[in-house]
C-alpha cells in the first residue's frame, strides 16, 4: 500500500517535471497532477488484478487519452500537451534500461524477458491511445462543424 502511494507520488513528480520542461502554464498543473496520479493508479490497480502488463497499460493509457481530450476542450489547449505529460509515468524506462543492459552483457534469457515486457508496455500504451483517439475521430465525423459565415 505504501509502495503504491510512493509510486503514484513519483509518477506525479515526474509528470510535473515534464510539464515544467514543456513550459506548461501553472493553471494547468492541477490537471496534470490529477491525470497522472489517476492514470498510474489505474495501471497499478489493473496490474494487481490481472498481472498483465499489456492490459494494464491499455486501460491506463486509454484513461489518459480520454482525460487529455476532455481537458483539451475544457481548457482550450492541444490534447497532445496533456496526453504526453499524463503518459510519462507509463513509459517503460526501467524495462528498456534492463533490456539494453542484458543485451550488452549477452544475457539472452534476461534480455528476452525484459524486451518482451518493454514491447508489451509500449504496445499497450499505443493501443490505449489509438482506441480513444479513433473513438474521438469517429464522434467528430458524425458532428461536422457548422460553416462559419463570412
Amino acid at each position: 500500500m505504501i509502495a503504491d502511494f510512493i509510486q503514484i507520488l513519483a509518477g506525479i513528480v515526474g509528470s510535473i517535471g515534464f510539464a515544467l520542461i514543456f513550459n506548461l502554464k501553472k493553471d494547468k498543473l492541477p490537471f496534470i497532477i490529477i491525470g497522472s496520479g489517476i492514470g498510474w493508479s489505474i495501471y497499478l490497480l489493473c496490474f494487481h488484478y490481472t498481472q498483465n502488463i499489456f492490459l494494464s497499460n491499455v486501460a491506463s493509457s486509454a484513461f489518459c487519452a480520454a482525460s487529455a481530450e476532455v481537458l483539451a476542450r475544457w481548457r482550450k489547449a492541444p490534447s497532445t500537451l496533456f496526453l504526453i505529460i499524463h503518459i510519462i509515468p507509463l513509459v517503460p524506462g526501467g524495462s528498456l534500461y534492463y533490456t539494453m543492459r542484458s543485451f550488452v552483457l549477452h544475457d539472452t534469457p534476461s534480455f528476452s524477458l525484459h524486451a518482451q515486457n518493454t514491447l508489451y508496455s509500449s504496445a499497450g500504451i499505443a493501443v490505449g491511445i489509438l482506441i480513444i483517439t479513433s473513438f474521438i475521430y469517429i464522434l467528430n465525423s458524425y458532428h461536422p462543424k457548422e460553416p462559419q459565415e463570412s
